[in-house]
């Protein structure tokens, strides 16, 4: 058992060692970075530290390939005969003596006799004790996984080959279906989800020729269609369809929306309200006494209030900034004016190293204004890299926000680090919850690979543990899971 470091709590990192987990531990296993995850990505209003064209991480959520027929007994087949939907959402028993409470179920049909989430699932995961697997719902809906933690929801977006695709939002707490439409665009289709003030967003987002026939080429565009979260019934039509000049990668920016043109011009996009505003970063330097000697060329990492934020020569440290606004050189007595930043959430994660100091400091941001809303001090890190930004996440409350290695309570202003030291092994912090329980993976030992802990913020104390899957996502009382064997989301609630 330990604690991680803060000014209060001295560290102590000696786990214990847990027997091997009943079967091997997931090689995708992680929460969202915004984050981004290669052959299995799971997309969350969560980013990384750079938005790129492929990219959590904030444009490609979890792929599926096939589809997943639910329930296991006649009486399923013949719901779905009778009713004519092909499902994907499974309803289980107790067990086998209440066999008519189990059938696939789409669209806004009411959920079984029994209450929802109090059904067990199908499919048994590995899970921490947070979580009760004897009650929930699973589906097998093929597609993108997409949270919308402030509505009670999630979304899976399904790309229907044709210049098409299809959002269908469930119930977090029952995986009753919500609404569901379609969308078109001028090529392939991708989708993500994205919060502003508290509300989320869905967007689908597609580049190609519009007005193409077999004479005319036609010409260059990208379409985006924004959905509220909240909505009801069929065929929802978006709030806002832009669309932009040009063959533009759009990427979740934390605070918006981020298009990037091949011609180093971005573009930001309010979700509220479908508002743009063009940059040409060709044009854009960083203020004057922030960067003495700046050659590198300048690219966007993220969506403030106040408009992007930019950044030149980052190594992974350089020059951060918002025009017309703040920068982060004010940020460090460094004679270089130098800084880390990464957006998570709508919050961004800074790293600095002051003249003379011993220890990093980490921090989070106020995107607006540039203002530290927690900090803390770490021994700089061996290993971890400062741009290791798998499983950063926020919770659904918005109090408390992990990054690799470092956690903090916004609400207190606080941090705690979990780095590697002289006497320490790393724990790589991979979600948390609204209660501030944080889930993370500690270094391999001889025995066991990867192994998992719980960390209780509040405390600092780090808990080895034998499960073997973390939630992607944890809200509305519900963690939500993912079964690589069967191509399976599961959601599983807290336990009572």
């Amino acid at each position: 058992m330990t604690s991680g470091k803060d000014s209060n709590v001295p560290p102590e990192r000696d786990l214990p060692v847990p027997p091997p987990p009943p079967h091997p531990p997931s090689t995708t296993f992680s929460a969202g970075d915004g984050a981004m995850m290669a052959g299995q990505n799971i997309t969350d209003p969560v980013t990384g530290p750079s938005i790129g064209r492929d990219n959590w991480g904030t444009v490609a959520g979890r792929d599926i390939n096939r589809t997943k027929i639910g329930g296991g007994w006649w009486i399923a087949i013949v719901a779905v005969l009778l009713t004519g939907t092909g499902g994907g959402l499974y309803w289980a028993t107790q067990d086998d003596s209440d066999q008519g409470s189990q059938m696939p179920r789409t669209g806004t049909r009411k959920p079984p006799s029994a209450s929802p989430g109090s059904a067990t699932p199908k499919t048994q995961l590995s899970v921490p004790s947070l979580y009760d697997p004897s009650r929930g719902w699973e589906s097998g809906l093929p597609g993108t996984q997409l949270t919308l933690p402030h509505s009670g929801a999630v979304a899976v977006f399904q790309e229907g080959g044709r210049n098409n695709g299809t959002f269908t939002v469930l119930d977090v707490t029952s995986g009753n279906t919500l609404w569901k439409t379609e969308v078109k665009g001028p090529g392939i289709m991708s989708a993500l989800s994205v919060t502003e003030d508290g509300k989320d967003y869905l967007v689908a987002s597609a580049s190609g020729a519009a007005g193409a026939d077999v004479v005319n080429k036609g010409r260059n565009v990208t379409t985006i269609d924004i959905f509220p979260a909240r909505a009801t019934g069929d065929n929802v039509k978006p709030s806002h369809h832009l669309e932009l000049d040009g063959d533009g990668a759009v990427a979740s920016g934390g605070g918006g929306l981020l298009v990037e043109f091949d011609d180093d011009v971005v573009m930001t996009v309010d979700p509220a309200t479908g508002a743009t505003k063009k940059y040409d970063l060709r044009k854009t330097k960083p203020p004057a006494g922030e960067c003495r000697l700046c050659f590198s060329s300048t690219k966007a990492v993220a969506v403030t209030p106040r408009g992007p934020l930019l950044a030149t020569d980052t190594r992974p440290y350089g020059h951060y900034w918002v025009p017309g606004a703040w920068s982060g050189g004010s940020l460090t007595t460094d004679s270089e004016n130098k800084v880390f930043m990464a957006p998570v959430g709508n919050s961004l994660v800074a790293n600095w190293h002051d003249e003379g100091a011993t220890d990093d400091t980490w921090a989070v941001l106020d995107a607006a204004t540039g203002r530290v809303r927690a900090k803390v001090d770490c021994a700089p890190t061996k290993g971890v890299t400062d741009d290791d930004s798998k499983g950063a996440s926020v919770s659904a409350d918005g109090r408390y926000l992990v990054r690799s290695h470092t956690a903090f309570d916004l609400e207190k202003g606080t941090g705690r680090c979990f780095e590697e030291t002289d006497r320490d092994k790393p724990v790589h912090l991979t979600g948390v919850t609204d209660d501030g329980v944080a889930f993370g993976i500690g270094s391999s030992t001889a025995d066991q690979a990867d192994p998992r802990v719980v960390i209780d913020l509040a405390t600092g104390q780090v808990e080895a543990s034998d499960y073997v899957e973390a939630p992607f996502s944890d809200y509305s009382g519900y963690g939500l899971f993912w079964d690589d064997s069967t191509n399976t989301m599961i959601a599983y609630p807290h336990a009572k």
